[in-house]
């Protein structure tokens, strides 16, 4: 066995602020090495070209960047290994859109919008991305909801079209740009879009389509299964109809299935630096690729069964994932979702659509940090407060650090609400504030009051789906939060369920990774992949003592949200 030759597999994980490599090694079951690179969101504000000159943020990014950091990380992970020891590659990334031009060149999707709106010069370097956060496409989105309102298929994305979802891009792009929506030749999710610079193969992910395109995946055929030419007559699209779906895919397949085997090209191999002929994984979206491998993470004692495993990624926004073998609806909740994550397996998909966004955007305003943590950075910041908060609690001879929040309620929603009511027009509030707001105490209470709002909403969006008779034993979590006890902490006592942290951190890359090798056939299928690599991890119990003052406190939690649904409505 000690002279069995080194297998290695390369995981490529693409967030919103960065790109990460990992040189997976199934000898140690670990990444040996990871690799990280930092990559530029565009921001920039217009008026678009409307009856009523609204303005507009837009939020974009370049592929040409994001995949000069991808081929540089993979080759600096590989760098000492043999090449031909790595056995396969997989990638996941955030769901954003990627517009193709002609020539396969890219092709700046802000190209025809200047600062006052009256098109001409682009905005910064050739932008062909529209990010996951843009909410440009609000107005497209109500209106193809309002068009696909006796549709079916809605009630596969939680009853209604989100406008972080690709189709609202679309439309947007159609109706202010339309030189580029005609001049396109194919436009693809990232994820796909990096499967096809590795591999030249224009393939689609299941996971992608079916959660952000309105692809019909149902085997029980209570819908149409696959392209629904009827949806894109309904809302104005039927142009993506034409040539068999050629621009956004005729050929999908699902991540870990039994497809035709796709491998790294020849300029794919000369660019990443891996052998001709590498299998290449069908991709999966950044959260669906950290959830896979949240779902087969053990906890050391017990046979992990995915089923009852809610996945947790948390990073600017958090991603809850959770499968069954049998499709639910939860009003609120993406999905159900065919084989998105797990082959044959249907996927449910709540999410918060500011958490780590939004605590840091709670700190980085207060006062006191701009005065006196600012320098720190954030880990360190984060690191104090915790230790501020525990020190404060024990002075006062609290039971429970958490007990300091009282009579501070924050309701977190700064950016929208995405689960379980699927409303992009909440915003964010703040009850209990009073005159000493600058202090290092308002801060630390302010904080834990934010953290805990995170966390209440998740209890939340917890109950939705048990409500609707899905079963949940505990919770898995990984992403920046994970990195943080006291919100974990937090999270447990809230929910009242135990919270795995795996022993691998790297959790999506480790999901890339998992597609890489089941491409190779190396381990088995999907499952097999998965439950060899996943590893283990640790479980945070929850504490009895803090279960009543949250019960109370998450039933103001629930009438802030019906007060502000209430103002909505008026």
């Amino acid at each position: 066995m000690e002279n069995q030759e080194p297998i290695f597999f390369v995981g490529v994980d693409v967030g919103t602020a960065s790109v990460r490599a990992g040189l997976y090694s199934l000898a140690s079951k670990s990444f040996r090495k990871t690799a990280i690179l930092p990559i530029t969101v565009h921001k920039a504000t217009v008026n678009v070209r409307n009856a009523d000159r609204t303005r507009t943020e837009l939020i974009s990014q370049s592929s040409t960047e994001i995949w000069d950091a991808v081929c540089r990380t993979v080759r600096d992970v590989s760098v000492g290994v043999d090449e031909r020891q790595i056995r396969g590659i997989g990638f996941d990334a955030t769901c954003s859109l990627v517009v193709v031009g002609p020539g396969d060149a890219p092709m700046n999707v802000d190209g025809l919008l200047k600062s006052d709106g009256t098109g001409e010069e682009g905005i910064g370097s050739c932008l062909d991305i529209i990010m996951w956060m843009d909410h440009r496409a609000k107005k497209e989105t109500e209106y193809i909801n309002q068009k696909l309102a006796d549709h079916p298929c809605l009630k596969f994305v939680g009853g209604q079209v989100s406008l972080e979802m690709e189709i609202p891009k679309l439309l947007w792009l159609k109706t202010h740009c339309p030189d580029i929506f005609h001049g396109a030749s194919r436009f693809m999710d990232l994820c796909d879009f990096l499967s096809w610079k590795a591999s030249g193969d224009t393939s689609r992910s299941m996971c992608s389509v079916v959660c952000k395109w309105l692809y019909q995946a149902d085997p029980r055929q209570l819908t149409t299964h696959g392209w629904d030419r009827t949806i894109f007559s309904a809302i104005g699209l039927e142009e993506l109809c034409q040539e068999n779906f050629a621009k956004i895919g005729t050929d999908i397949r699902v991540p870990g299935g039994k497809d035709q085997l796709v491998t790294v090209s020849e300029k794919g191999s000369s660019e990443l630096g891996l052998t001709f002929g590498t299998p290449v994984g069908t991709s999966l979206i950044d959260a669906h690729a950290g959830g896979l491998a949240l779902a087969f993470c053990g906890d050391g004692k017990n046979v992990t069964d995915w089923s009852t495993r809610l996945a947790l990624i948390c990073g600017t926004s958090t991603c809850y994932m959770q499968c069954n073998r049998e499709p639910v609806f939860v009003p609120g909740v993406w999905g159900p979702y065919y084989s998105a994550m797990v082959p044959q397996a249907w996927l449910n998909e709540a999410g918060q659509s500011a958490a780590g966004q939004f605590l840091d955007h709670i700190v980085k305003t207060h006062p006191f940090y701009l005065s006196n943590l600012k320098a720190l950075g954030m880990s360190a910041c984060y690191n104090h407060l915790n230790q501020r908060a525990v020190e404060i609690s024990q002075a006062s001879q609290m039971e429970d650090t958490g007990f300091l929040s009282n009579q501070l309620h924050v309701f977190p929603d700064y950016h929208g609400n995405r689960s379980p009511l699927s409303n992009p027009d909440f915003t964010g509030m703040i009850v209990g504030l009073t005159l000493d707001g600058e202090s290092e105490l308002s801060l630390v209470k302010l904080y834990l009051a934010a953290m805990q709002g995170l966390a209440y909403e998740s209890r939340w969006i917890i109950e939705s789906l048990q409500n609707n008779n899905i079963r949940i034993g505990d919770l898995a979590i990984c992403g920046g939060l994970a990195n943080n006890p006291l919100f974990v902490k937090t999270l447990a006592d809230v929910v009242g369920m135990p919270v795995l942290l795996p022993f691998i951190k790297e959790s999506v890359m480790l999901g890339a990774a998992i597609l890489g090798a089941t491409a190779s056939g190396a381990l088995g299928g999907l499952e097999e992949s998965a439950a060899v690599m996943a590893g283990s991890g640790s479980a945070v119990q929850p504490a009895e003592k803090s279960q009543l003052y949250h019960k109370a406190r998450y039933h103001v939690f629930r009438k802030m949200a019906d007060f502000q649904l209430s103002l909505l409505d008026n």
